[in-house]
């Protein structure tokens, strides 16, 4: 029974450092690189402006639906920002809308609560714990995870680079069914 765990988790080892995803990691690291705080293209932190920027990304993901995604997205994303969530990659405001209307509908509900705001040289950091009810997915039951959002904004105050950092394998994996059971046995030996 030993060796079936240790073949899952070099399995999940190496779908974690194979080459497709580190070419995502590569493309985040570029895009960073690209979207620099231009400090003429970009939001001067701790002024009016800035603050509604933050509130107006922290009101969107504060309680996502159909309605609210369609209403606000190109309120708060500039037309070509980028997005990685951790489980996609996506560019431009109109595939953000596509992406976030799509994972909607597979939910009853999805909330984050922010928990911790933080600027420095014209990055925020705003750590979050989410609430996500799937249709499909733990019975029904809301999941809960914590995470953090790496945001950039323009001129216009609108977000033009997003990175987030959180728990996959407790926000979601876990949850899925087979590979749930797979994940919850290798940690439980780890």
């Amino acid at each position: 029974m030993k060796s079936v765990f240790s073949i899952i988790h070099l399995f999940l080892l190496q779908a974690v450092f194979a080459n497709p995803e580190r070419e995502i990691e590569m493309q985040t690291l570029e895009v960073m690189a690209r979207e620099t705080v231009d400090k003429s293209n970009a939001l001067s932190p701790e002024t009016p402006e800035a603050e509604a920027a933050v509130e107006r990304w922290v009101d969107f993901v504060a309680d996502m639906n159909q309605k609210s995604v369609i209403e606000k997205v190109r309120e708060v994303y500039a037309d070509s920002a980028y997005l990685n969530d951790t489980l996609k990659e996506v560019q431009g405001v109109e595939n953000f809308e596509n992406y976030f209307l799509e994972t909607i509908s597979a939910t009853d509900k999805v909330s984050a609560e922010m928990l911790d705001i933080a600027e420095s040289k014209g990055n925020y950091y705003l750590r979050w714990g989410m609430i996500i009810k799937f249709k499909n997915l733990n019975s029904g039951q809301p999941t809960r995870t914590i995470g953090m959002s790496h945001l950039r904004f323009d001129s216009k105050g609108k977000v033009i680079y997003h990175q987030d950092y959180w728990d996959s394998t407790s926000g979601f994996y876990q949850y899925v069914p087979v590979l749930g059971r797979l994940i919850k046995a290798v940690k439980g030996r780890l």
